[in-house]
């Protein structure tokens, strides 16, 4: 699972470089393309009675969702420097008991306001004066955040009728569909030249988000998160950002400031804070800890 953590990081830093190569709908559509064709070879492993036009209908909806996520996130990295785009991507795990309580109407308990307070704390010194512009790439990054929150709720509650590989597999296919068509309908309408997406740039981001980051990483998120509890799943995935940061830095040449630094330890702060089982997995370590040091 850190793993997985650690390749959704380095993503960011594959996307940025590749879109100043190719347009963003051109780049999704490759990217899970090949994502598409490596699930291929586990559909016959689905699970029986799990692809129903009900089923189906749900992944692709949820394709659509998917297809947001990405194109805001992408969106947002032309402008967003990769480590400030990896802690305002982590600020979804707040944004989950927020969502499922207006949903559900479930009461919100003071832990999760906190955790919600320090995390816009944080976010302020990572996105600075970017938040107050309503156009700005920011906000862009943080829509797709929410994106990504209702997503998490909504797989949530179907996964119980449909085969994970089936769900994403549609998903995938569902994006696919649609960054294409954006791309043959915008104004610099089709695919950009041959030379431009054979370049290593981008034939090295396809590969590594499409094969890891996107096949592979579904797969081994929805295959482990059964047998990891969800308190150290919430955990591992809190370091996604820092794995971002890390990676551009030391790899792309990307540029991490103090006060990403210090805004993005705030927003992870607050996501433990928020997240009951993350929450309570870090503070019975430190007591634990606490009391072997007495």
């Amino acid at each position: 699972m850190l793993g997985v953590a650690g390749i959704w990081g380095a993503t960011l830093s594959f996307t940025k470089d590749a879109q100043a190569v190719v347009g963003i709908n051109e780049f999704l559509t490759l990217r899970f393309a090949v994502a598409a064709l490596v699930l291929v070879p586990f559909l016959p492993k689905i699970r029986k009675g799990s692809i129903s036009l009900a089923n189906t209908s749900w992944s692709m909806v949820l394709g659509g969702v998917l297809y947001g996520i990405f194109y805001l996130q992408s969106a947002g990295l032309k402008i967003v420097t990769t480590a400030a785009t990896g802690f305002i991507t982590g600020t979804n795990v707040v944004m989950v008991p927020m969502i499922a309580s207006l949903l559900f109407r479930s009461k919100v308990s003071r832990r999760i306001w906190l955790g919600v307070l320090v995390t816009m704390a944080g976010l302020g010194f990572v996105a600075g004066g970017g938040l107050l512009s309503p156009t700005s790439g920011y906000w862009l990054v943080l829509f797709s955040a929410f994106l990504i929150a209702v997503d998490i709720i909504a797989v949530e509650k179907i996964m119980g009728s449909i085969d994970a590989i089936w769900l994403a597999f549609v998903e995938i296919v569902t994006v696919v569909a649609i960054s294409s068509i954006v791309s043959f309908s915008s104004v610099n309408a089709g695919f950009g030249g041959a030379k431009a997406i054979s370049s290593l740039t981008v034939v090295v981001a396809l590969v590594f988000n499409g094969v890891l980051g996107t096949a592979f990483a579904l797969w081994a998120q929805n295959y482990y998160q059964v047998i990891v509890p969800p308190a150290q799943v919430a955990v591992i995935f809190a370091t996604e950002p820092i794995f971002a940061a890390i990676v551009a830095r030391l790899f792309f040449g990307g540029i991490v400031t103090l006060n990403v630094i210090f805004g993005g330890m705030l927003v992870l702060f607050g996501v433990t804070i928020a997240d009951e089982e993350a929450f309570r997995y870090v503070s019975s370590k430190v007591l634990r800890k606490g009391g072997r040091s007495r």
